[in-house]
Order: C-alpha cells, then sequence, then structure tokens
C-alpha cells in the first residue's frame, strides 16, 4: 500500500477542539487598569480589517453540500466511511462559515462602538443583522459580491458539533464478500472533498488565527481599555480557539481524505491483477491459491484493515464554540418559537430534538446577554 501523506506539523500544537488561549493582549496581565479610554480612529480601522476578513469565506464556502446518500455496494467499511467523510465536509463547512461571519461582525461591532460616546456606561455592543455584513463587504471591495456570502448562522452557531463515528451494530468483515460484488463495488466508493482543499483550508484558517492576535494587539495599542475593550478582547481570544481548532481539524482531514483516495486508488489498480477473477477453470485448479472468492475476501481484507485506520485518524467530533455575535433580538425570538412546535413533533421530522434547541436558545440567550 501507498505511504500515508506527510503531516501537516504546523497544526500538531493545536487540538480538534476549540480552546480558549491562556494569554491574550489586553486581557489578564497584558490588561490595562487605568480606566476607559479609546482612541476612535484606531479602534474604527482595527473593526474595518476584521470586516475584510470575512471575505476569507468565499475559497471553501462550498466544501460541504450535505451528508452523502448511503452507496449502494456490499463493501460496508468503505460504504459507512464514505458518507462520514462527505458528513465531516459539511460540519467543516457550516464551522468555516460562522467562524467567518463571527469575525465579519466582530468588525462591524468594532466599527459602530468607535462612533458611540455612551460606551463607558453600556458597555455592551448592540445586535447589527447579518446581512448588513453583506453590505459592507461590498463597500470596502472593488468588486461587488454577486450573491450573498453569509445567508445567516447555520444549526450549529454558537456552539453545537457534530459527532463522527462508525454504527457500532454493523459488521464490517469482508468473509461474506465475492468477488463479482467486489468488482462492481470497485468504481462506486466515493469519498468526501478533495484532499487539496483541506490542505489550503489549514493554511488558510492558520493566517486568519495569526490576523486575528494582530488585531488584538492593535486594539490594545490604540489605545482602548475599560470594559468594552474587555468584552471584545474577550471576543476575539474565542474566536481565534475556533481558528486553530478548525485549522487542527482541516489539518487531520487532509491527511485522512489523502489516505482514502489512496486506497481506492490502489483498490482500483491492483484489484484484476491480485484477484485475477476471470481466470479459467483449467488454470483455477492449477493454481493453488484458492478461489475468485477467497482472493478477492484477501485482497479487500487488506484494504479494509487500511480503512480502518482511515476512521481512526479521523476527529470523532467537528464543533465550534463562539461567542454569539450574531445573535439578534430577531433571531432569538424566532428560535424560541420553534421549541414548543419541536417539543411535539416526532424527533426524525425536526432538524434537531427538543434539548438541542433548548441547549441553542440557553446559547443564544447567553450570548444576547453578555454582547447585545
Amino acid at each position: 500500500m501507498p505511504e500515508l501523506p506527510p503531516p501537516v506539523d504546523q497544526f500538531d500544537d493545536w487540538a480538534t477542539e476549540p480552546r480558549i488561549p491562556q494569554h491574550w493582549p489586553g486581557l489578564g496581565s497584558d490588561r490595562r487598569s487605568d480606566g476607559f479610554e479609546i482612541d476612535r480612529r484606531g479602534v474604527k480601522a482595527v473593526g474595518g480589517k476584521l470586516a475584510g476578513l470575512a471575505f476569507g469565506v468565499i475559497p471553501y464556502a462550498n466544501l460541504g453540500v450535505g451528508p452523502a446518500r448511503a452507496m449502494d455496494v456490499a463493501w460496508a467499511l468503505p460504504r459507512d466511511l464514505g458518507p462520514l467523510l462527505s458528513a465531516a465536509d459539511d460540519a467543516v463547512s457550516k464551522v468555516w462559515k460562522d467562524l467567518h461571519a463571527e469575525v465579519g461582525m466582530a468588525g462591524l461591532l468594532l466599527e459602530r462602538a468607535s462612533t458611540r460616546y455612551d460606551l463607558a456606561d453600556d458597555p455592551r455592543f448592540g445586535d447589527i443583522p447579518i446581512a448588513r455584513l453583506d453590505e459592507r463587504m461590498n463597500e470596502i471591495s472593488s468588486f461587488p459580491l454577486h450573491s450573498r456570502a453569509f445567508d445567516g448562522p447555520s444549526d450549529l452557531y454558537p456552539n453545537g458539533s457534530v459527532s463522527l463515528h462508525l454504527p457500532e451494530a454493523v459488521y464490517y468483515g469482508v468473509d461474506n464478500m465475492t468477488a463479482d460484488q467486489a468488482r462492481r463495488d470497485m468504481n462506486s466508493i466515493v469519498g468526501g472533498a478533495p484532499a487539496w482543499y483541506y490542505d489550503e483550508m489549514a493554511g488558510a484558517l492558520a493566517e486568519l488565527a495569526k490576523s486575528l492576535e494582530s488585531r488584538a494587539r492593535d486594539l490594545r495599542d490604540a489605545p482602548w481599555s475599560g470594559e468594552a475593550a474587555d468584552k471584545a478582547q474577550t471576543a476575539l481570544r474565542q474566536i481565534y480557539g475556533n481558528a486553530t481548532a478548525l485549522a487542527a481539524v482541516a489539518g487531520n482531514m487532509y491527511t485522512v481524505s489523502a489516505r482514502f483516495a489512496e486506497i481506492i486508488d490502489w483498490t482500483r489498480a491492483n484489484f484484476e491483477t491480485v484477484v485475477d477473477p476471470d481466470r479459467g477453470a483449467f488454470n483455477e485448479f492449477w493454481g493453488f491459491d484458492g478461489t475468485a472468492d477467497t482472493r478477492a475476501r484477501s485482497f479487500l481484507a487488506r484494504a479494509n484493515d487500511e480503512f480502518l485506520d482511515v476512521y481512526r485518524m479521523m476527529p470523532k467530533r467537528i464543533e465550534e464554540n463562539l461567542p454569539g455575535l450574531l445573535v439578534t433580538d430577531e433571531n432569538l425570538t424566532e428560535l424560541r418559537k420553534q421549541v414548543p412546535y419541536v417539543e411535539i413533533t416526532p424527533r426524525w421530522q425536526t432538524e434537531g430534538g427538543w434539548l438541542e434547541k433548548q441547549s441553542t436558545v440557553r446559547a443564544y440567550e447567553k450570548a444576547e446577554k453578555a454582547y447585545g
């Protein structure tokens, strides 16, 4: 079998779940204690730069198109692993969009905060509809957007997750496979997004994380201090933790996706030679290496072991934990209206169960209390 692609070493120190960095500009021991101070021009400039970072969403906005339908193949492990990779693509795409929308909204809120004269008394930032972010992007860019970059938060926003586990009750052995089944299955197995998508995405996220930390230093040095400044830095620090986590996930998925594709290519390239399913009866009798079916099972068992390694390498959960700057009075009210409906509706008829909706409502309420 081919060797694994080289690991993406630069992400080894980043966890795949969002973690808040211990040290951050303007917070903790770096926090200024001389009361409220703001350089409005400096804060506005930082806000504009953050709003500009929202453009980063465009290259990979359509990475995921929803979990793939089950493949009509008998080979159980790649049949279930392929859609799992597609589910990972979908989850990564949602977090990617939510993350960039959150960064852009942070920029809009800072731009508006720079014009307010009541920040010392009322340090909350208020609400801005997400449609305003697309408008601001058009103002910044020399090339207007032809469609909306942000329609609204995903169903994972602001702190949801997707579990990526194979079902435990399914038997993933190959001792029930035949050579004819294996031959039919070879060209029907599909995975997720191309590995190079994740390779480029991981690099883009690493740059985003660096930019967030730089903008936080700019805010500190503007100067800007006081409770509103603390809230802004706390939000940026939390967003940074999501950027590094998604970068680690993307680096991991690069290796996983590349390896899955390599295994598929290897099986397609070597099946006919190794299994020799069309061997004549005379040569089959004198071959002393079993039947086409037994050779197929031995061949598939080797590939199966490699697929299991792919599954072991995969992140088992993709999650986000954002501050909630996209929460407004309107979308919180709309979400609250959904809870009674979900409570009395069968789970399979809803996007999420009642407990999930309740948890999302609580997260929205917490964000609204803290920032809006």
